[in-house]
């Protein structure tokens, strides 16, 4: 099935009633996310059932064993739908494209949008197990989710990116969708955070996933995602503000 929503462009073959959360984890702070959902993906190995295009995004074809792939793929599980991207999603298209995601969820009837991504630790080489944070489209919510996770609420400072724009529209269009923050380096991959939100699916979406080899591979992952993390930086924007206070309590 191919569904327009203004510049993107849906390819899936998803049913009409998907009835499962979706799992987002595009590249942000740390990489956390999407080194979350792609390892997922890897030891789940769940059905690939489409992808999203646009004329907007770069001309790149990334390889998987010998198999070209589309830019961003979307996969379902058993207990869940997942999106995984192999580029950050360009500052100038985040507006668009989170409006083009909350359409494509709605029409397909999706059960929750859960986004894994992480938040800005200054002292993270000092925190051997960085915390998650939970924020959802209501406090109540949040501390729902956070008690049911052995989770935090996240409860001042600043998100920013993709994550952020999907939570402000979900909440607009009084959507289930929650973001998971682990704390996390800013500038280079950071396989113990994603390995931590990663603890959570058992609770999440009822998957239980092994983090060991994740972590036990875990120089070879930063080296792997250097230029990934080179990209990303590049398209952030204000993420060293988040976990501040807002000004009005300065």
């Amino acid at each position: 099935m191919e569904t327009a929503y203004a510049d993107f462009v849906f390819h899936d073959k998803l049913g009409d009633r998907v009835n499962k959360p979706l799992l987002v984890g595009f590249p942000d702070t740390g990489l956390a996310g999407a080194i979350a959902v792609s390892y997922l993906v890897e030891q789940l190995k769940p059905d690939e059932k489409g992808f999203v295009d646009s004329a907007d995004l770069p001309p790149i074809v990334p390889v998987r064993r010998g198999e070209a792939k589309e830019l961003i793929r979307i996969y379902e599980g058993g207990n869940y739908a997942a999106i995984v991207s192999e580029i950050p999603i360009p500052p100038a298209l985040i507006r668009s494209f989170s409006e083009a995601l909350l359409s494509w969820v709605e029409e397909k009837r999706i059960k929750q949008v859960r986004c894994l991504t992480g938040v800005t630790e200054p002292r993270r080489l000092e925190i051997e197990k960085p915390k998650v944070f939970v924020l959802s489209s209501s406090l109540r919510r949040s501390e729902e989710m956070a008690k049911s996770l052995d989770a935090e609420v996240f409860t001042e400072g600043f998100i920013t990116g993709i994550h952020a724009e999907i939570l402000r529209l979900g909440i607009r269009r009084d959507l289930d969708v929650s973001v998971l923050l682990a704390q996390s380096h800013l500038n280079y991959p950071d396989p113990g955070a994603a390995a931590q939100l990663l603890m959570k699916l058992p609770k999440l979406v009822n998957e239980q996933i092994d983090v060991k080899p994740l972590l036990e591979s875990e120089e070879m992952v930063r080296m792997q995602l250097r230029d990934l993390m080179r990209r990303t930086a590049e398209s952030m924007v204000q993420k060293s503000r988040e976990m501040e206070l807002p000004p009005v309590y300065r």
